[in-house]
This record gives C-alpha cells, sequence and structure tokens, in this order.
C-alpha cells in the first residue's frame, strides 16, 4: 500500500493483495519508520462512511464495508469521501508502465493504458 499526503488530502494506492484482505473483513496497513516512532498507515473495512483517526502515529481511514465490496468485484478503481476538512481517496495501485524495478509491479492492476 502506498500512501501520498498533499495538503488536507490522503490518497492511498492498493494492491490486489491489499484488495482481497479488506474484501474479507481485514485490515491492512503500511509503515514508514521515522527516527524515534513509526508512522503506521492502516485501512479497515467498517462503519457507515469513509473516516479517518489519528492517534500514537497510526492514522487509520475507515471505508464502510459495502463501498469494499463493491468496488473489489467490480473494475471500479476507487472509493473517495472525506471526514472534515480532509478529502480521502483510495484506489486500486496500477502497474507502471516505466518501472524500472519489477519489483513496483508485484500484485499491482493491469493498468488500462496501451502498451506502446
Amino acid at each position: 500500500m502506498k500512501l501520498r499526503i498533499h495538503g488536507n488530502a490522503l490518497r492511498l494506492r492498493v494492491k490486489q493483495g491489499e484488495v482481497a484482505a479488506l474484501a474479507a473483513g481485514e485490515t491492512v496497513e503500511g509503515r514508514c519508520d521515522l527516527p524515534g516512532q513509526a508512522l503506521v498507515y492502516r485501512l479497515s473495512p467498517g462503519g457507515l462512511e469513509v473516516g479517518v483517526t489519528f492517534a500514537e502515529g497510526v492514522l487509520t481511514v475507515g471505508l464502510p464495508v459495502a463501498a469494499v465490496a463493491t468496488w473489489a468485484g467490480t473494475e471500479q478503481v476507487g472509493i473517495a469521501g472525506g471526514a472534515g476538512p480532509v478529502d480521502i481517496l483510495v484506489e486500486k495501485d496500477w502497474q507502471c508502465l516505466d518501472a524500472k524495478d519489477p519489483r513496483d509491479n508485484e500484485d499491482t492492476y493491469p493498468h488500462p493504458a496501451p502498451v506502446c
């Protein structure tokens, strides 16, 4: 899972196995080990709306179970929502067309753009 923060916008890109785990009701997480403390970021299915909390170095984005089920079982690219001043977008992670390292494309979704 990849996390991008830009101002008050959070964007998370999720690989195929992570989408399957979310659809099965599991929480998925990533982490960035900073000096003195880690930043942990989680996606968790549950609740009725997209939401976000941050406590003790853990950023948790909650996703509605029904929205996750639809997203996981279709070609829908993402789930968007907001939580107060924060805009949230959770997307399926597509293959990079110019990946320098083949590991960057492991477990990603096929890119919809034609390859030249």
